[in-house]
């Protein structure tokens, strides 16, 4: 018999099986032009996003990784993303670990999920961009918000 996992020992699992980052080595990454997605729900990025970051939700992020702005313009934007170290985030850590295995399944290897997430962006008081701030794309109906520039 299968054993039966709530969601949090699945994170759990899950946590152990893939890179995870804190937020001073998010903040290396996003120096360095890292790709940094935001995979929170619309209303969670109306709080505040990670300056950099584009807004994907969770549950488009497999279809909608490859109209990312900095690999869109390639002939074939998903081998270019692969050579790209994308770093994911979420509230506290849990969607993010799901989403990065998720995209490990894919074949992509530098994936990294923040630990921890947008909360422990906030509580070491890094800095944060309203979604107003940000710009905003469309991508078959879609909206999501990119930092002015792209990535």
């Amino acid at each position: 018999m299968t054993k039966l996992l709530n969601g949090r020992q699945l994170v759990s699992i899950i946590q152990g099986e893939i890179q995870q980052c804190d937020c001073e080595a998010l903040s290396e990454a996003l120096q360095q032009g890292a790709i940094v997605i935001d995979i929170r729900e619309e209303a969670e990025v109306n709080l505040g996003m990670i300056p950099g970051a584009v807004h994907i939700p969770r549950g488009v992020l497999e279809m909608e990784l490859t109209s990312l702005d900095a690999i869109s313009h390639e002939q074939d934007p998903l081998s270019a993303l692969a050579t790209r170290p994308v770093y994911l985030y979420c509230r506290s850590g849990a969607r993010s670990a799901l989403a990065a295995k998720s995209l490990e399944s894919m074949g992509l290897t530098k994936v990294w999920s923040v630990a921890g997430g947008f909360n422990r962006w906030l509580a070491l008081e890094k800095p944060i961009i309203s979604s107003k701030e940000a710009k905003v794309w469309e991508v078959d109906g879609l909206f999501a918000w990119e930092q002015g520039g792209g990535i």
